[in-house]
């Protein structure tokens, strides 16, 4: 598995988020339960080998939680995956050595009125 390079990720983040860096078999599968409350939210960086698949799939009984998968090389913090817009469940194949940071949100209506959103996400190498 490639190193995690926490710096590069912590860029990233905003002040309500906070790094945790998961670690599961090299190919497998993982359960990742947590919760957002108002902006504040973990991100987990998950670092994926050379032409692995990385799947991602959120469960929530609130419509608005949601998440983006973001590649930590790319400096811009462009999202390689809108939870918003493609949906609960991500797919991404990678061609190369790569870190790349979940993080899940809730938008910014809720967010204001702090309230909270339990999820729990599958996460896994293939």
């Amino acid at each position: 598995m490639p190193a995690v390079d926490t710096l590069a990720v912590q860029q990233l983040l905003s002040p309500d988020e906070r790094l945790e860096v998961l670690s599961f078999p090299t190919v497998g599968r993982m359960r990742q339960i947590g919760e957002i409350a108002g902006y504040a939210s973990p991100a987990y960086a998950v670092p994926v080998a050379s032409g692995q698949t990385l799947v991602v799939a959120l469960d929530s009984p609130s419509n608005s939680a949601y998440f983006n998968i973001h590649d930590a090389a790319d400096a811009t913090g462009a999202a390689v995956f809108r939870g918003e817009v493609e949906g609960r469940e991500a797919r991404i194949k990678t061609e190369s050595d790569a870190t790349y940071v979940i993080r899940p949100f809730q938008p910014r209506a809720m967010a204001r009125r702090d309230e909270v959103a339990p999820y729990a996400l599958t996460i896994e190498r293939q």
